[in-house]
């Protein structure tokens, strides 16, 4: 269990593996950059010996370099980028325990070229992120806390439990309209609407039977 968690009960963070991998990438981006950089940089600068051309060949395009990789400063984890440099620094003295072991003129012509092309890019990287990590975590003292492991379960409970809140919330169903009831029409005062407006429909019917009656006392009398 000590392999994954300190003594101060915190989880290990992977930050070796995250260097190691920004090692390679940084790597990879400076090599890319010698392939796309060296001939223009041949043609538009030229000192007067090739050592101090090559030397001011390589300070350009580690600082260029330095500049890219500077974006990892973007992750969340600030560490990577500075660590990165230094596991690039690593590897460097990886190289040059490598070239060492070998023999004659091949050693002499191996430190050579591993100084002129990496050596610059490892000394501008470390020169330019370190400080600026260190700035980000004396402006930033949050970077500097690392949650324990009951710290990292309660954020856990406390997110799952809003989760499940905000899903068990029912939905408050829409008002219904309130019901109009229908203006009586003179068309439902004799008909199977009728019954529904008693009053109407008796006082309408009395009215047309006076009104019959009146017609038969008229026809009686002209008789």
């Amino acid at each position: 269990m000590s392999f994954f968690i300190d003594r101060f009960n915190r989880r290990k963070s992977p930050i070796a593996l995250a260097a190691f991998g920004a090692a390679l990438l940084y790597a990879v981006i400076f090599g890319v950059l010698y392939a796309l950089l060296a001939e223009p940089l041949y043609h538009a600068v030229s000192l007067g010996s090739p050592t101090a051309t090559t030397v001011c060949h390589t300070v350009i395009i580690a600082v260029i370099g330095t500049a890219v990789c500077c974006l990892l400063f973007l992750l969340k984890d600030k560490r990577v980028a500075p660590y990165g440099f230094f596991g690039l620094a690593v590897v460097l003295g990886m190289f040059y325990a490598a070239a060492i072991l070998l023999e004659g003129d091949a050693r002499s012509l191996m430190l050579y070229l591993i100084t002129i092309y990496g050596l610059a890019p490892v000394l501008v990287g470390n020169a330019v992120t370190w400080p600026i990590y260190l700035k980000m975590k004396r402006d930033n003292p949050a970077l500097n806390h690392r949650k324990t492991i009951a710290e990292e379960l309660q954020e856990a409970v406390a997110k799952e439990a809003a989760k499940k809140s905000a899903q068990s919330k029912p939905s408050q169903p829409p008002k219904p309209a309130p019901s109009q009831a229908p203006e009586p029409s003179g068309d439902a005062l004799f008909g199977p609407q009728a019954d529904r407006s008693p009053a109407v429909s008796r006082s309408a019917q009395e009215e047309a039977m006076l009104f019959y009656e009146d017609d038969d006392d008229e026809e009686t009398g002209d008789d």
